[in-house]
């Protein structure tokens, strides 16, 4: 289901981040999942335009109104305890799909961006290495 509000992911390592500008007409919650377009604009995942998940955005940013450009996202690659739609143990290794800004599932059910691989599943929940 897509993010209707910001989300309370674990945080890992940081240090993997960067800026992106935002897309004119854009809101990007906070911990959800970011793509970029062919011109580097931020977007969510599901955006007709988004070519490449680039990781997890640190806060909200609105630029609903805004032009492109007008604001910038910080966002974060590496691993972060996000939930898989279906995934076991035995999916360790695979490549995981985002079908919005807050769904990772295992499979690509029709132009769905690679978001990253499932790194591990433990007790503490799914753990996927993004960007």
């Amino acid at each position: 289901m897509a993010a209707v509000n910001d989300q309370k992911i674990g945080r890992r390592q940081p240090g993997t981040g960067f800026g992106f500008p935002v897309l004119g007409g854009q809101l990007l919650y906070g911990r959800t999942l970011v793509a970029i377009t062919a011109a580097g604009m931020a977007v969510k995942p599901d955006h007709a335009d988004a070519v490449a998940v680039v990781g997890l955005s640190e806060e909200r940013v609105d630029n609903s109104t805004g032009a492109d450009g007008d604001l910038t996202v910080e966002v974060e690659g590496g691993v972060w305890g996000i939930p898989v739609a279906g995934a076991s143990i035995a999916d360790k290794g695979a490549t995981v799909y985002a079908a919005d800004d807050n769904t990772l599932q295992l499979t690509n059910a029709g132009g769905e961006l690679a978001a990253g691989t499932l790194k591990m599943i433990d007790a503490d929940g799914h753990w996927v290495d993004l960007g």
